[in-house]
């Protein structure tokens, strides 16, 4: 178990997959055996494959369990799928093009 009292890792990134796939976003469960669990997430976009990255699931020293960054930065709670498909998204997301940022739309 990851984290005392809560699902697997898997679990949770299953969880996560499921909502962010139900945003159209590209996600793969990657469960090698010996390694961590990670969620692969990419942007759907053809014009922008490059914004991808791993999502993680660990627990806080002090307790919980939460969605982790590669980089080791916190994205929410495990708990809190809504909350970290939000954040995946924002930060994955497609950057405002020239045009938008020259007239405000970005």
């Amino acid at each position: 178990m990851c984290c005392p009292g809560h699902h697997d890792p898997v679990s949770h990134l299953d969880e996560l997959r499921q909502e962010l796939t139900g945003r159209g976003w590209i996600t793969k469960l990657l469960d090698p055996e010996g390694r961590r669990p990670a969620l692969f997430v990419q942007n759907p976009d053809p014009q922008v494959t490059a914004l991808n990255d791993h999502v993680l699931v660990a627990p806080l020293p002090g307790g919980g369990c939460w969605f982790w960054w590669p980089w080791a930065s916190r994205i929410a709670p495990a708990g809190e799928v809504t909350r970290a498909a939000n954040r995946v998204t924002h930060v994955l997301g497609s950057a405002p093009g020239p045009a938008q940022l020259l007239h405000g739309n970005g």
